[in-house]
C-alpha cells in the first residue's frame, strides 16, 4: 500500500479541528447521528459474524477488517496531537498504515500494530520496511485483548461496539492514567471524550454508505 502525503502541514495543524458540520438541533442531531451508528453496526455485524464463523474457535475477531481512509487516519493522529515523544499503539492495525505513518510523517518515536490476521500482519511489516520505518515499527500477531499495552502514550481504536466495553477496562487497568486514547465511529461506554471531530470525507462511502465519521479523544481517567 502506499502511504499518503498528509493533507496538511505540521504547522497548521491545530487549524484542523475547526470543521463545520451540519447545523441543527441538538437533540435531532443526536438521534440522527445514533441512527446512523446503529445501521452501520447491524451492517458490519452481519460481516463480523461470516468472518467469526470462518475463523478458528480459539480467536475472536473484535471487528472485520475495514481500512481507515487516508484522510480520516490523519485526522486522528493530529486530534491526539502525536509528537516526538509518542509511542503509538493501533489495535486492529490492518495493512499498518496509522502506525506507519505516526512515526513517519508525525515522528513518534515508535509503534506498535496489533492484529488477528498473519497476513496482515505480514502486509504490514513489509509496508513498515518499504517506508523506512521498521526500525521503529512492528505489527503483531495476536488478540488485542491479551496484547501489551503498556508502553502506548497514544491508543488508536476502530472497533465494533460489542467489543468497547471490554476494551475500556483493559485499557483503564493497563494504561498510565492521561494516556490519549482516540476511537473512531463508536465510543467507549462509561468514559466521557475530552473532545468530540465530524469528519466529513467521500472516502468514507465506500466503508459505511455515509460521508460522516465521528473521532472521540479520551485521556485514561486516574484509578480510583
Amino acid at each position: 500500500m502506499t502511504i499518503g502525503d498528509a493533507t496538511k502541514s505540521r504547522a497548521g495543524r491545530e487549524d484542523s479541528y475547526d470543521i463545520e458540520t451540519t447545523v441543527m438541533n441538538p437533540l435531532t442531531r443526536s438521534i440522527v447521528m445514533r441512527c446512523r451508528h446503529l445501521a452501520l453496526a447491524w451492517v458490519v455485524g452481519i460481516v463480523a459474524g461470516a468472518a467469526l464463523a470462518q475463523s478458528p474457535p480459539t480467536r475472536q475477531l473484535a471487528a472485520p477488517y475495514v481500512a481507515t481512509p487516508e484522510s480520516v487516519l490523519h485526522q486522528m493522529l493530529m486530534l491526539a496531537q502525536v509528537g516526538p515523544g509518542d509511542f503509538v499503539v493501533d489495535l486492529g492495525s490492518g495493512d499498518g498504515r496509522l502506525v506507519i505513518s505516526a512515526v513517519a510523517q508525525y515522528h513518534a518515536r515508535g509503534g506498535i500494530g496489533v492484529e488477528i490476521d498473519p497476513a496482515l500482519v505480514k502486509l504490514a511489516n513489509e509496508n513498515a520496511r518499504r517506508a523506512g520505518v521498521a526500525d521503529r515499527v512492528r505489527f503483531d500477531e495476536k488478540d488485542l485483548f491479551t496484547a501489551d499495552v503498556r508502553e502506548a502514550s497514544v491508543v488508536t481504536v476502530y472497533l465494533l461496539p460489542s467489543a468497547m466495553e471490554r476494551l475500556e477496562r483493559k485499557l483503564a487497568a493497563e494504561l498510565q492514567p492521561g494516556t490519549r486514547v482516540v476511537v473512531e465511529d463508536y465510543p467507549f461506554p462509561t468514559w466521557r471524550p475530552e473532545k468530540t471531530l465530524d469528519v466529513e470525507t467521500i472516502d468514507k462511502l465506500k466503508i459505511s454508505g455515509q460521508t460522516l465519521t465521528q473521532l472521540f479523544l479520551y485521556r485514561v481517567p486516574a484509578r480510583e
